[in-house]
């Protein structure tokens, strides 16, 4: 199978995953949730640092005894309350999504609910995957050297951990033993090349496009006026593009364990993947 019929395919499963949220709009609410979570959180978090150590924050990072496990001990809290947050609704967004693909009905509050009874497989998910990123910042302030090697581990562990979060929250297995099966699916059945997210990446990149055209068309007649609709179109084309890309996940996931996929194709399901 070619690039471009690969290219094709995924762009249709991309059509299907938002068709399947123009039906379900109530699904758009949990990447708006994540986004104003996190902003609250860590703005109270970073916040809550300069209260602490105030204008000796910087003096404290550049003390050559303290300052680097410091700047690292930042970078984990700082990546634990991204990943804890995402996780939880990326958890809350996948299960709702895998009940309408079931045929079922579904609400936020059933999400939130179901997300919330995972809470300790996601706290233990968002440790690890903290750790993970801190470790590839490490190595990224390495040098020129450990910038590749880390761009390049970066993008094996995004492809290997593509089905964790279904499968910590649906199976009875830890964080290390959901690691190792999401990378046997991608390699065992799957392979290593995903078209669907290229695709994802292409309806975003037209979505920011819009925004910067709509900038400079407003701008003409108020520049603030501008600026607001266009931060608010890329942040509309962010939660629509995050929302279905997760119910791409969901559908996948189910096709793997053999679950209905709803409205989606299990063919182009297959395809969305190049086999080894």
């Amino acid at each position: 199978m070619s690039f471009f019929t690969r290219l094709s395919n995924g762009w249709q499963l991309a059509q299907v995953s938002f068709a399947t949220i123009n039906k379900n709009k109530s699904l758009l609410l949990f990447p708006v949730f994540s986004s104003i979570s996190l902003i609250l959180v860590l703005a109270t978090f970073f916040g809550g640092t300069f209260f602490l150590v105030g204008e000796d924050v910087e003096r404290l990072l550049n003390d050559e005894q303290y300052g680097g496990l410091l700047g690292y001990g930042l970078i984990f809290l700082y990546y634990l309350i991204n990943f804890f947050i995402i996780v939880f609704f990326n958890a809350a967004l996948i299960h709702c999504a895998i009940k309408v693909l079931d045929g079922e009905e579904t609400s936020v509050e059933e999400g939130l609910s179901f997300a919330f009874s995972k809470i300790g497989k996601i706290f233990s998910w968002s440790v690890f995957a903290a750790t993970v990123g801190t470790l590839l910042q490490a190595l990224q302030n390495a040098g020129k050297v450990g910038e590749i090697v880390a761009a390049i581990v970066g993008i094996a562990w995004s492809i290997m951990t593509f089905f964790v979060v279904p499968i910590l929250i649906y199976e009875d297995r830890g964080v290390m033993d959901a690691v190792r099966q999401s990378g046997r699916l991608m390699k065992q059945k799957w392979g290593e090349s995903l078209a669907g997210n290229v695709s994802f990446g292409l309806f975003h990149l037209l979505g920011v496009l819009v925004a910067i055209v709509l900038f400079f068309l407003l701008s003409s007649v108020n520049v603030l006026l501008g600026l607001v609709v266009a931060v608010l179109a890329i942040l509309m084309v962010s939660t629509i593009v995050t929302a279905a890309r997760t119910v791409f996940v969901a559908a996948v996931y189910n096709r793997v364990t053999g679950k209905p996929v709803g409205e989606f194709n299990g063919d182009l399901l297959d395809s969305a993947f190049v086999k080894r």
